[in-house]
């Protein structure tokens, strides 16, 4: 039986962008949901967004980098990151309803999932021998990626983070950018439908999805988190 899987990455606290693509995804016969982290941060609908994500019974997910960031404000861990952006995870963690501590705490660094025969690997980006993000590639391409996964036995290679979206094919293997679905510069959230036959054969639909972006950038404004300029001129490609 083909299964329809919906590929989700970057939501960064934006359930104006999420409940419109949940609603998308309600147009197709979706067998699971797999979404591949910076679920917090950077948007202010931080309790909106895990209320929609712990509701789906369907639902795999890792955490990112800005997911890691929260908990370890929660934690009290120190952090590398410094400046406004470390006081913005403070301020998430401080506005984050304590019912989903544990569900961002409890977040896998990646998965690996089996479909139709197919391997699959969820990772918020690629990982380096210390298990670290490497830095980003401003200029993905399929040989850059081929090199980084040659060693591994993965048929798609799931990814998010540098909130680009592509879509690269070799021999057996296919890498996979859904897109950034919360910070895209114009009112669309991006996702991905994989349909696996139960042959193998893989098929991805990628989809642009209407939203109220001015109602988001509104609310971001009315609350204000520390690091507002910064998500606006550079994430959100706005005047703050």
């Amino acid at each position: 039986m083909n299964r329809k899987i919906a590929v989700i990455s970057d939501i960064h606290g934006n359930h104006h962008a999420l409940s419109s693509v949940i609603e998308d995804m309600e147009k197709f016969d979706i067998d699971a949901v797999y979404c591949l982290g910076d679920i917090v941060s950077l948007g202010h609908q931080t309790n909106e967004v895990l209320e929609l994500l712990e509701r789906m019974d369907n639902l795999s997910v890792i955490r990112g980098n800005h997911d890691e960031e929260v908990v370890k404000a929660l934690r009290n861990v120190p952090s590398e990151v410094t400046g406004p952006e470390h006081d913005h995870h403070l301020w998430v963690a401080e506005h984050l309803d304590s019912d989903y501590h544990q569900f961002l705490e409890e977040l896998p660094l990646t998965l690996e999932m089996k479909v139709e025969g197919r391997s699959i690997l969820l990772t918020h980006y690629h990982l380096d021998a210390d298990a670290g993000y490497i830095p980003i590639d401003p200029d993905p391409s399929v040989e850059s990626l081929t090199h980084i996964y040659q060693e591994g036995t993965h048929d798609l290679i799931l990814f998010g983070h540098d909130h680009m979206r592509y879509q690269f094919e070799m021999d057996h293997q296919i890498f996979l950018n859904p897109g950034p679905l919360g910070v895209t510069s114009k009112p669309y959230a991006p996702y991905a439908i994989m349909e696996i036959e139960d042959d193998g054969a893989i098929h991805i639909m990628h989809r642009n999805i209407h939203y109220d972006r001015g109602a988001f950038i509104d609310g971001l404004r009315k609350e204000n988190p520390p690091a507002l300029d910064f998500i606006l001129n550079v994430l959100l490609k706005e005047r703050g």
